[in-house]
This record gives C-alpha cells, sequence and structure tokens, in this order.
C-alpha cells in the first residue's frame, strides 16, 4: 500500500498594515483656521478674564509678586463693596443716556438715510457729500463750541444737554442706512408706491424689516459707545448726581485718593461690561445672519 503524500503547508502572509488616512489639503487649512481663530480670541478674551480673575482676589493677592493667574482663594465681599460704592443712581444714568442716544440716533438715521437713497429730490448728491464731512474731523474739536451752544440754552446738568448734542452727530448712522436701503431692490419700493401706500408706510412695512441685521448691528455698537462715553457727559453734568457709570469710575483709576482697594475697582469694572454683554447677546444673531446681496430672503 503506497503512502499518502504530505499535502503541501498553506502560506500564512502577514497582513499589511494598512496606510494611514492624511488628511486632505482642506482639511489641514480648516484645522490652522480654528487654530489661529482660537489663539486670537484667547488673546483678546485673556485681559477681560484675568480682570474677572482679579476682582475675586483679596487686595494683598492683587499686589503680589509673581502675580496670580487665578485667585488662591474667592472674595466674592468685593462685588457687594463695588455695588456699595457705585450706588443706583449712575447706572439710572448711563440707562437714560445710553437709550435715548440709540432710539433717537436709530429713528434719525433710519429716516434720513431711506429718503436720501429712495426718495428722488434735488440736491440729495450734495447732502450726501455733506454728511461725509464730519466724519474726517475728531469729536473732540466740537466739544467747546457744543458746551457754549449747551450753556447757553441752559442744559448744563441736565439730560438734554448729555443727550441732544450726541444725537446731533448722526452722520455715520445715515450714511450706513443709506447704503443698505440704495441695495433694496426698487422694484418692491415702486410695487407698494402702485398699491397706495405712502412713504412712511414703506418704510414701516418693507424698508425696516429688511433692514434688522443692520439695526441690530447698529443698535450694539451704539449702545457700546454711548455706554463708554466719559469725556461729554464729565463736561456736560459735573454733578455727582448727573454722574454715568464711566465717570463714577474714574476716581478708582487715581490712586493717589485711595477711595477703594484695588480689587474692589476692578468689580465694579466687571458690573459696568455686564449690560453691554447682555445687548450683544441678545443681537449676536443678527451678526451671524448679515446682510446678502440686498437682503431679501
Amino acid at each position: 500500500m503506497s503512502a499518502i503524500p504530505a499535502l503541501p503547508q498553506p502560506v500564512v502572509r502577514k497582513a499589511r498594515p494598512l496606510p494611514k488616512k492624511m488628511m486632505s489639503p482642506i482639511a489641514v487649512r480648516r484645522t490652522l483656521r480654528l487654530v489661529a481663530i482660537l489663539v486670537v480670541g484667547l488673546g483678546m478674551a485673556f485681559p477681560l478674564l484675568y480682570m474677572l480673575s482679579l476682582s475675586l482676589m483679596t487686595p494683598t493677592d492683587v499686589s503680589a509678586y509673581p502675580p496670580h493667574l487665578l485667585p488662591p482663594t474667592v472674595n466674592w465681599h468685593s462685588y457687594v463693596d463695588a455695588i456699595n460704592y457705585l450706588s443706583f443712581r449712575p447706572v439710572l444714568n448711563s440707562t437714560i443716556f445710553s437709550l435715548s442716544v440709540v432710539v433717537l440716533q436709530l429713528t434719525i438715521g433710519v429716516m434720513a438715510g431711506f429718503a436720501l437713497a429712495k426718495i428722488p429730490f434735488r440736491g440729495a448728491t450734495v447732502i450726501v457729500a455733506l454728511f461725509v464731512v464730519p466724519m474726517f474731523l475728531p469729536s473732540n474739536v466740537a466739544i467747546i463750541p457744543t458746551y457754549v451752544i449747551a450753556a447757553k440754552l441752559g442744559w448744563v446738568n441736565t439730560y438734554a444737554g448729555m443727550i441732544i448734542p450726541i444725537v446731533g452727530q448722526t452722520a455715520f448712522a445715515t450714511l450706513l442706512f443709506r447704503q443698505f436701503f440704495v441695495n433694496v431692490p426698487r422694484e418692491l419700493i415702486e410695487a407698494a408706491r402702485i398699491d397706495g401706500a405712502g412713504w412712511f408706510n414703506v418704510l414701516g412695512r418693507i424698508a425696516i424689516p429688511l433692514a434688522r441685521p443692520a439695526i441690530a448691528a447698529y443698535c450694539s455698537v451704539t449702545f457700546l459707545g454711548a455706554w463708554n462715553m466719559y469725556i461729554w457727559p464729565l463736561i456736560i453734568a459735573p454733578k455727582p448726581e448727573m454722574a454715568t457709570l464711566p465717570v463714577a469710575l474714574a476716581p478708582l483709576a487715581r490712586s493717589q485718593y485711595q477711595l477703594v482697594t484695588p480689587n474692589v475697582g476692578l468689580a465694579a469694572a466687571v458690573l459696568s461690561t455686564l449690560p453691554v454683554l447682555l445687548v450683544f447677546l441678545l443681537t449676536q444673531k443678527w451678526y451671524v445672519r448679515g446682510v446678502v446681496g440686498t437682503g431679501v430672503d
């Protein structure tokens, strides 16, 4: 009986490792862009975060060397002292001043911008050119003449003296909304006019709804500028009961007076930024939406 030949052994091959997946150039650029945005964002936010950290420290920790990035012990009492120092009147003054400036400037800017963009009349180009001129002049140049006029009108230490001269500075608002309304299709305006709508009706039902992103952006920027304004409220309303928040916070930066400790001053500065932060959070979605094309969805 013949022997059975041995079967050949199967050759076992080692599996080749799968090649590592390489990132596409688009993914690399996107990653680098996100990293750059994160680094720039942290750099811009660091002063505010450090101010918040210092406001939670004790006076000894604030002046320690080397400085602490985070508070060794959280001290919430500095915010109680800051609230007691500021009182309610400067907050009320800043709120009245800022909201009045925003509402009145917005009303004048929207109406004037719409008229210059969509209502045909002789001399519109000359008026637009005249609105450009004040934007090239430093704002401090007009402080003395404006104060003289306000004093002769009896507006010193009054809300009218604080608000009305700032409301008159509407060149930027007028040009901003004029440029926006220029891009609105003329067919929409003409269709409304054919249907019998007046200019105020067209403005309220067509132009303003389309301009909501621009209105929200302008309101937030103008509120920020009015809330942080220091020189004009200090000059026109020197009485303590008319002081706005920036005027009330100014003595905290003068170390020679030794009014309060540094952590209390920083806590007061943090509290003064909360209304601006709230306004930005309420209007940030309009920044994201923006204005695409003519603004028509």
